[in-house]
């Protein structure tokens, strides 16, 4: 059983792959041999779950994660991961979005690099360890989530059904004209 401190630091050095490559789309997770430890981290293989399924609840909980963070932050967090969407004809690799990041802080590439990215990636790598935390502590609640439909009861019969009574508006009452009150006299 890994301790809080190491899934955390395991999920920052599973994210600076995920910088390099970009994670676009949830495919991307489960297609490149660089980001696919943070697909195991995030949603561990257990047979139940297809890879396609993993790799879409892995995306989901990325975009929530950049989304807990405060404003600058979160936009830099969501360039670096390729979340976002860039102009048509836009270069998409590391270096455009450095810069397009450090823009977001008002800083130069370089120093985004060296001063923000590192806080940044900690922040996001403890938001992951977050949604992991409360995930484990869950339990199903839901009592017709596996069940087949077809055992399901079945609806109420359309003679049980009454409408309900219209309700309409009551007419507005004509309004007295308001007057002004008289002006005061010194």
């Amino acid at each position: 059983m890994t301790t809080e401190g190491d899934r955390t630091e395991a999920l920052r050095a599973c994210l600076v792959p995920a910088y390099k490559r970009g994670l676009q789309h949830a495919a991307d997770l489960a297609l490149h041999a660089e980001v696919r430890p943070l697909l195991d981290l995030l949603v561990p293989p257990d047979g139940r779950a297809s890879e396609h399924q993993r790799a879409r609840t892995a995306h989901r909980m990325l975009f929530t994660a950049v989304d807990a963070l405060t404003s600058p932050r979160a936009n830099a967090a969501a360039i670096m991961l390729d979340l976002v969407s860039a102009p048509p004809g836009r270069d998409r690799g590391i270096t455009a979005r450095k810069e397009a990041a450090a823009q977001r802080h008002g800083i130069s590439a370089d120093w985004f690099t060296r001063s923000e990215l590192g806080p940044m990636t900690l922040a996001l790598a403890m938001e992951l360890d977050q949604q992991l935390r409360r995930r484990e502590g869950r339990t199903v609640t839901d009592p017709y989530r596996h069940r087949d439909p077809a055992t399901l009861p079945p609806p109420p019969p359309a003679s049980s059904y009454r409408p309900r009574p219209a309700t309409t508006p009551p007419p507005a009452a004509p309004s007295t004209p308001r007057r002004n009150p008289p002006a005061e006299r010194p």
